[in-house]
């Protein structure tokens, strides 16, 4: 009898570590589905009561929180696409696609991404890709060319939206993992201005209007939306994260 209790206290305490083991970043993540989640939830609420940019940054706390947040990965995305903000949502999408490859809307999320890339294109200045810009230049190639060299600075945006990174250091020649566009395998494209050097903005100050991200800011400034983190990082004193741009705040545009 001494030796059955003795087994049994060994196998509770046993139990116990294994509990307690598990119980680290994920532990919250493995007892809430996703769906579930607290601040997923938040989001959708916000959703439905049409504040794009207050159920963006929900999703963006999950996808901080969580390790393959997919669901919170495609509303961030739409949301992005609501606020007229092609880039970050591309890259949303894609990583919601990653995630659920064949899910039953991964169709739909890929025909979203075709219509983000449209207004990505829509959005550059001086509308290269329209017929009457003579029609040389492969719509599809451009595109994927500027995903593949945005995709470092999308990772770099959605990290400070959350507070996951320090800023770089202003003096730095050039935003990392920017490459210039075009390049020497690219053909010219008139009004998409190269992320090489420091091209000076067209105003050092910016009123934030309805409707404003900072990759159209950055747009409007440079030429290019290579600058959005520059923006950021020169008006985090301003804003809580990138997503939270208020309507009427005086934003400084650095050199």
């Amino acid at each position: 009898m001494e030796r059955l209790r003795s087994v049994l206290t060994l196998f509770s305490f046993a139990c116990t570590l294994a509990f307690v083991g598990c119980d680290g970043d994920t532990s919250s993540e493995m007892r809430t589905p996703e769906l579930e989640d607290s601040e997923f939830r938040q989001g959708m609420t916000y959703e439905k009561q049409r504040e794009p940019r207050k159920a963006l940054e929900s999703f963006l706390k999950v996808i901080d929180a969580r390790k393959g947040a997919s669901e919170s990965h495609l509303e961030a995305g739409r949301m992005y696409l609501d606020l007229q903000d092609p880039l970050p949502a591309i890259y949303h999408f894609n990583q919601y696609l990653r995630l659920k490859p064949n899910s039953e809307q991964s169709p739909i999320v890929r025909q979203m991404v075709k219509t983000a890339e449209k207004m990505f294109i829509q959005q550059l200045p001086g509308r290269p890709l329209e017929p009457s810009a003579g029609g040389t230049v492969d719509q599809s190639a451009l595109i994927r060319k500027l995903q593949n060299e945005n995709s470092k600075l999308m990772l770099e945006v959605s990290e400070l939206s959350r507070g996951g990174r320090n800023p770089e250091p202003k003096n730095d020649p050039r935003t990392p993992g920017v490459a210039a566009i075009p390049d020497k395998g690219t053909p010219a494209v008139p009004g998409v201005a190269p992320a090489t050097g420091r091209k000076a903005p067209a105003f050092t100050t910016y009123v934030v209007n309805n409707g404003d991200t900072l990759t159209k800011i950055s747009i409007k400034a440079y030429g290019t939306p290579a600058r959005s983190n520059d923006i950021y990082n020169a008006n985090r004193d301003k804003m809580t994260s990138a997503a939270n741009l208020k309507v009427g705040t005086t934003l400084t545009i650095p050199q």
